[in-house]
């Protein structure tokens, strides 16, 4: 049986989606307690992980933003030992990589060859079969819930929910059984 991965990369930010107004009526002064404080230029983490059937891989921290050359590192050094480790002895995969340039720059795309990475031929405008996109959005809604002034928070709190978040495996592997349903059909 084809088992397939996808991976991907995803933006979290401190205080993300916590916008809020206040409203006066005229002549009205600011109170402190109806004031929220926000950050003009949050900071932010850009985050590459994989998912498969059998869970979910390693997160790796992007350094700016992910470029050809730079993707090509993460697939050297981060993907492939997670594959030789989740598909020991030529066990079979397809790897899922969207349209992003980096994914699909010429220099890639021969670089998975050389290394023999069966691709998931993928389909034009089908947001539904980027797996690890469900996966991110639940990061999202939890990472959020929390108020986070840091960083170093931030961070804490993305490994937390990746790696114990209970919905998380639930989550992976409706992904993973869609993907399989959709072989089946092409």
């Amino acid at each position: 049986m084809w088992t397939s991965g996808d991976r991907d990369e995803s933006t979290f930010e401190i205080l993300q989606n916590k916008a809020q107004f206040e409203r006066r009526h005229r002549g009205e002064k600011f109170h402190s307690d109806c004031v929220v404080q926000t950050v003009k230029h949050p900071t932010k983490i850009m985050i590459w992980s994989v998912i498969s059937g059998k869970g979910t891989g390693r997160l790796h921290v992007v350094k700016g933003i992910m470029r050809q050359d730079q993707y090509k590192d993460v697939l050297q050094n981060r993907l492939f030992p997670q594959l030789d480790e989740r598909f020991p002895n030529g066990e079979p995969y397809i790897f899922m990589q969207d349209g992003a340039p980096c994914h699909t720059a010429r220099s890639i795309q021969a670089f998975l060859a050389e290394q023999n990475i069966p691709l998931l031929d993928w389909p034009d405008n089908s947001p539904d079969m980027n797996l690890i996109e469900n996966v991110w959005a639940l990061m999202k809604r939890e990472v959020t819930k929390d108020v986070i002034t840091n960083k170093t928070q931030l961070l804490e709190r993305i490994i937390h929910v990746w790696n114990h978040h209970p919905q998380m495996q639930e989550t992976v592997q409706s992904c993973t059984n869609r993907c399989r349903a959709e072989l089946k059909l092409s």
